[in-house]
This record gives C-alpha cells, structure tokens and sequence, in this order.
C-alpha cells in the first residue's frame, strides 16, 4: 500500500507530544531510549501500538519523515535493525543446542546373509552400502544362509561373526512370498551378542507389467532400496561395541578405527560382564576403566592406553555409552 507524504507529516509533528514516560539506556552505548506512538499504526493493524526511539530525536524534536517511516517499518516487518533498539519487557531467549550423542557417529560392522534369493543379498548390500548417513562399516562377502531358517540358527550364526570378526550386526534378507509385485521383502536384524532377533523391518514390491522385465527391475530396486533405508535407521538407533584383540602392558588393540567413527585421543569405556535379553540387546556390565586412542591399525583398527592403571582383559567390551 503506498503511503502519502502528506498523511506521515501530522503524524510526525505528533511524535515528542506523544512520548511515553518509560526511559531505557542502551548499555552498549551512551543513547537513551523513550517508548513514543507508532506512526505504522494507521498503515498496518499488525503494527504495535508504540516504538522505542532516541530520546535526542524527541527532545531536538520530531524526527525526520524517512526516519520515523523506517522506525515505524522495521516495528511492522521485524527487521534486524530494529533490534538495536532495547525492549523493557521482552528478552531474547536463549539458544539451547542438544549435545549430540556419542554411539550415533560411530559405524557397525554388519554382514548381510540371503535366505534363498542370493541376489536380492547382493544388491541389498550395495545399496545398504553407499547411503547417506549408513552406519554400515564393513559388509562380510557374501555368505548363503538357505538352510539357517529358524531364530535359533541365526542367532547362533550372529553370535559366531561376533566371536570371529566382531562383527555385532547380522542381517538376514528374505522375500518368502517370492518377487512378485505386491510382496514383501523383509531384513530380520540379529544381536552378535546373544540377544537374538532384534528387529525387522519391510518393503512391499510395486505394481510392474509382468510383460515388462525393465519395470520389474525397476520395482524390485525400489522395493530393496526402501528396505535398505529401513534397515540403515534400525541400525543407527543400536549400540555400539568393539572387541579388544589384543593387550600389550597398558596398550590395547580394539578391532574399530578411523572409519568406525573413532577419532584419535577419543576415550572409550571399558566394561565387564554385561546380561543379555533376548529379543532387547545386550546390556553392559560394570564400567571397570577407560582407553585414550592414540594410533590406527590399517583400515579398520586402532591402539588405545588403558587409563588408570587398570587390568584390561580380551573378553572385556568397549563401548561409548
């Protein structure tokens, strides 16, 4: 909406006669504030009722045309220079910035297994493998799981790549209803700890023309791509654990390094013992001590002083919680 001169200049002559009583210092500056009538208030309804200005414009007496039409639009619109001028009522709330929690950036080592549709494993981790945000470290080369169909054997299979190779995720890929549109692929997640079947999580293949073999790849990308997401936030939300390999006097060698997420000088938690709950996790026992990283170990491993004079044995656990 334009404005016209000629309706500001009565508004203007207006101003020191309308000065409030309120008087405010800048304490970054040696200017004194008085609260005065808004002249927006006839150009907008959602301009406040009054404005701070400096008392010298008030006192040496009204300001200029441009300058109480600035003051007035940066009252309406919230322009950051209007902030400059000190409110006695209102305060800037502070800024609070959630810590981010430690086990989210570290990476798991997972092995991906297919339960008849080896293929669909293979492609599975591929697209497991390159995502945004994956917490995915290392995917074991590909491994058949046809005959492992019960909970007890894959857990049992889960527990053993942990004792192996530490690797604390295992997930078993299966389309039992086949590939055709409208079924469902599913990823059962299992604990390398003992905890058995954590998890699982699904995507539904998309309609295709049956006569089309490009639409039904297209539609079985799509369906594994989406479970692939599913399986990536499912894993992000678990712990994270390291086995220590090796211990030398007060150094230790853990099977987790610069591509795990571990950053030198970092420390990390010793613990001992721990219980495990079927179908939950695995959870740790007593903290006995920590670790300082100091060095990496090829791709995937580092060396780390144990602190405080501790023993630390192999069969202890290291964590961030």
């Amino acid at each position: 909406m334009q404005v016209h001169p000629y309706l500001i200049v009565p508004l203007m002559f207006s101003l020191a006669a309308c000065a409030g009583t309120g008087v405010v210092s800048d304490k970054n500056s040696s200017s004194e504030f008085v609260e005065i009538s808004n002249p927006a208030v006839t150009m907008s309804r959602d301009a406040p009722a009054t404005i701070w200005v400096p008392k010298s414009s008030v006192e040496s007496g009204p300001p200029r045309g441009g300058e109480a039409i600035k003051m007035a639009y940066n009252s309406v619109k919230g322009n950051p220079s209007a902030q400059d001028s000190p409110s006695p009522t209102t305060a800037a709330p502070p800024v609070i910035v959630a810590a981010p929690s430690s086990s989210a950036a570290m990476r798991n080592r997972v092995v991906v297994l297919g339960t008849g549709h080896d293929l669909l494993a293979i492609s599975f981790s591929d697209k497991l493998r390159v995502l945004p945000g994956s917490p995915v470290l290392a995917i074991a080369p590909d491994v058949t799981a046809k005959n492992l169909q019960s909970r007890d054997e894959r857990a049992a299979l889960a527990a053993k790549a942990w004792q192996d190779s530490g690797t604390a995720i295992s997930l078993f890929i299966s389309a039992q209803d086949g590939l055709s549109a409208g079924s469902y692929l599913s990823a059962d997640i299992y604990d390398g700890m003992g905890a058995g079947l954590l998890s699982r999580v699904e995507a539904i293949i998309p309609p295709y023309d049956a006569k089309d073999p490009a639409g039904q790849n297209a539609s079985l990308a799509a369906a594994t791509a989406l479970l692939a997401e599913k399986a990536r936030d499912a894993i992000a939300l678990l712990p994270w654990y390291a086995k220590i390999v090796a211990v030398e006097g007060d150094k230790v060698y853990i099977n987790a390094g610069h591509e795990a997420g571990i950053n030198i000088g970092q420390q990390l938690k010793v613990y001992r013992g721990g219980r495990v709950m079927q179908g939950l996790g695995f959870a740790p026992g007593t903290v006995v001590g920590s670790v300082e990283v100091n060095g990496f170990v090829g791709s995937n491993g580092a060396t780390a002083n144990i602190r405080g004079g501790v023993q630390v044995y192999l069969t202890d656990i290291i964590a961030v919680q």
